[in-house]
Order: structure tokens, then sequence, then C-alpha cells
């Protein structure tokens, strides 16, 4: 996940706590303008350090990988004012509790899913700049990252729901998976994700994983699928 963001952020810095990404370019896109810590900081040397690397952003952006430090540092800075959310990570360690018809699943186009991508993110109503920085994100993803990009149709052919099947040659990721809301309640999203199964085992992938916000039912949906949680990803975030 690390060297993913790495990659895609105009600039990398490594420092002794993690890392530093800085991207520009992107300037409203917290997942490549941020401190990823990987070391075990207390809240008040974590601020030091995000306000030392982070000056001249227009926000404070932290990622916690550090599992023992996440639980306290997610509590003191909800106290503190920050936003906090809290993803879980989960690898494909189970059998799953359902057949999916994959059949349903094909191929689809990176401007086709852009699209699909940007009815997503307007969701939470951003600016039209802020929108339009997302969207270049997941552009920038697809490329950068040679992303698989998987869909369902409507009877028009319309993309409707959709997910990212993503490799490093070793490791395979899950990614993106949404469904329109008018598309909802049919079984896309889990064909989709089993679908992006086959795949990642057909290429010879031992470890596949998802990642999932901690307090959102997608997760539920995962586990039935044969995820399981191995870990978590403290966001924390002040403006």
């Amino acid at each position: 996940m690390r060297a993913g963001a790495s990659a895609i952020a105009d600039a990398a810095r490594p420092i002794e706590a993690g890392i530093v990404l800085s991207t520009p370019s992107l300037p409203a896109v917290w997942a490549i303008n941020q401190l990823r810590v990987s070391a075990a900081l207390g809240f008040e040397e974590l601020v030091g350090l995000a306000e030392e690397q982070l000056a001249g952003f227009d926000y404070m952006h932290v990622a916690v990988e550090h599992q023992p430090s996440g639980p306290g540092l997610e509590k003191a800075s909800r106290g503190a004012g920050w936003k906090v959310e809290r993803d879980v990570v989960m690898t494909l360690s189970a059998p799953a509790d359902r057949v999916a018809d994959t059949s349903i699943v094909d191929d689809a186009g990176e401007h086709e899913v852009l699209e699909l991508l940007r009815r997503w993110f307007a969701t939470d109503e951003p600016e039209r700049d802020e929108l339009e920085q997302l969207v270049a994100y997941g552009r920038r993803e697809i490329r950068v990252l040679g992303d698989r990009l998987l869909g369902t149709r409507s009877g028009d052919r319309e993309l409707v729901a959709m997910t990212k099947l993503r490799s490093d040659g070793r490791t395979a990721q899950v990614e993106d998976v949404y469904t329109a809301p008018e598309a909802r309640g049919r079984g896309f999203a889990s064909a989709l994700i089993s679908r992006a199964i086959e795949l990642a085992r057909g290429a010879g992938h031992d470890l596949v994983f998802i990642v999932a916000d901690d307090d959102d039912w997608p997760k539920l949906l995962y586990g039935r699928l044969g995820f399981r949680s191995v870990g978590h990803l403290w966001q924390l975030h002040r403006d």
C-alpha cells in the first residue's frame, strides 16, 4: 500500500518515522499528501512531527501504520477535534459462504470506470475543483499501478458496478468496489470481488487483500467472501 502511494505521489521522502508523500499537482487528494507513520509515537510527538513535515500544506493528514500505537492515537485525535477514520486491512484466508455468478463480470474501460468513480466521489459533495482532482487521481492510479478494471453492466450495457484488481507481481489487492445506487441489491459486488479473486489466484498470488472502513457494512460482505482482518490503518486529519 505504501509503495503504491509512493509511486503515485509527485514526491515520496523517507524519514526516520515513516514517509512523507507530497503531490502539489493534486493538493486536495489526501491519499498522496500525507505523513505515513510506521514508528511508535505519542500524540504530541505525532502532532509535532506532522507540523514539521507538512509545513506549507493546507491541512495535516497522517496515516498511522504502527499497530500498537493506533488505538491510543485514535482516541487522542478524536479528543483534540481531528477527523478520524479507521480502515481494516483484510486478507483472503477462508472459503466464501456463497458462489457468485462471475460470468456477469466484464473487463471495463478506463473512461467508463472514471465516470462511475466521479459519481461515487460526488456523493460527498466536494467542490468542483476537488472533484476533478479526485478523478485525476483515479486516472493516475489506474495508469501508474496498472490496475485491471472489472465491471458489471445494465441491460443497456452501461457500467453500473466496478472494482479494480491491483498487483505488484507478488501480492494482489482488490480496490474501489462500488455499485451505482440504482443497481444495488443484485449481487454485483459479490460477483466482482469473486472474479477478482479468481484472477488473482489464477495469476499465482498467494496473498490477496482488501481494505474497508472499519465502521461501515462492506467489511461484512468481504468477510462472507473469505477475507479476514489482519490489522488496521488509522487516517487522522486536521484542516
